[in-house]
């Protein structure tokens, strides 16, 4: 095995905290030099930690499970980064062919020095370094070379690597993942911050009240519906337990980022008091529900009873905030 070229970025650091994209994305921009943000903020100007979808049996992929293709264009886009972004299935067959050219757009951004995101194991990682090796087993470079990609999944200090051929499927042989994804930053623009703020609020109504297309409703909720299948779940006693766990952590981060984000909205807009209070109840009854064993069902049912009056009331509050724009957007809140 010969190492040919090879190209790794320096002092870049991920520290996963339980926000399965919005930790992969705040360390790529951080690093790249174009935010500041703190990822509270990022959280909720992005509008990542507004949004909500659960698997009704509450298994883990409820934390990931919505349009990425889509979603996180928008996010980027919410803050003036330019990006592009690709996804299919593994299975297809086309798949060794858009492998080849995930593998070249990602050395092209990394030799730009901008790291790249994609789903690798299981979850969001950022794409740090990568290094040609004449080996006669990759899918990527030319001839016989394989691509070696260094990664960094914010779980420990250390930067891994994985082979080309790994690239969408991951290494876990007995289970390979059905879907491939990646997404490279091409650049920003300098936004309005308080423009942006307010039309987070806008989107935050806009996930509230809308399902997301991609998702099933005999299998997922979103958006307001998300408690009453918690509910139903936790009193049928038909959930996964240890995905349920997982679901609850990463709400609970959410909303703990919506609540510092609304803060920040409270001290630049003092109108927005009302809304910023309802949030933190909503982050303190999360707190309680993460704390609270996953058997204790009523305690449970309890708390997320609260939550769900809480944050009806929260998204009420940014309703009347910004209800001029909302009733000039008419049926469509969403739309920018």
């Amino acid at each position: 095995m010969v190492s040919l070229t090879a190209n790794k970025l320096q002092h870049f650091h991920m520290k996963a905290e339980s926000r399965p994209y919005l930790d992969a994305m705040h360390a790529v921009l951080t690093h790249a030099g174009w935010t500041t943000l703190s990822k509270p903020m990022l959280a909720g100007m992005t509008v990542n930690g507004f949004r909500m979808a659960v698997h009704r049996r509450l298994t883990a992929e409820s934390t990931t499970a919505y349009n990425w293709h889509a979603e996180h264009f928008l996010a980027a886009d919410f803050i003036g980064v330019m990006c592009s972004s690709k996804a299919e299935f593994t299975f297809k067959r086309t798949f060794p062919l858009y492998r080849k050219q995930a593998i070249g757009d990602i050395r092209s951004s990394i030799d730009r020095g901008i790291a790249a995101i994609c789903w690798h194991n299981g979850q969001f990682v950022a794409i740090v370094g990568y290094e040609d090796v004449e080996d006669g087993s990759g899918s990527g470079g030319t001839g016989n070379d394989s691509v070696r990609l260094f990664y960094a999944d914010g779980w420990s200090d250390e930067v891994k690597p994985f082979n080309d051929r790994d690239f969408g499927v991951g290494e876990d042989r007995e289970n390979p993942s059905p879907y491939w994804y990646y997404q490279i930053f091409e650049g920003c623009i300098p936004m309005d911050e308080a423009a942006v703020m307010k039309e987070s609020f806008l989107q935050a109504i806009f996930k509230w009240e809308t399902h997301d297309g991609t998702l099933p409703e005999k299998d997922y909720a979103c958006g307001a519906a998300v408690y009453d299948a918690i509910l139903q779940a936790l009193r049928s006693g038909d959930y996964d337990q240890a995905g349920a766990s997982e679901t609850f952590r990463c709400m609970a981060v959410a909303k703990r980022d919506i609540a510092a984000y609304m803060s920040e909205a409270e001290r630049r807009w003092p109108a927005a008091v009302e809304a910023a209070a309802h949030y933190y109840r909503v982050a303190e009854l999360f707190t309680g529900i993460e704390a609270a064993a996953i058997n204790q069902v009523d305690e449970l049912c309890g708390l997320f009873q609260e939550a769900k009056q809480a944050e009806t009331q929260a998204i009420e509050a940014l309703r009347q905030l910004v209800r001029e724009t909302v009733d000039n957007r008419f049926h469509d809140v969403g739309l920018r």
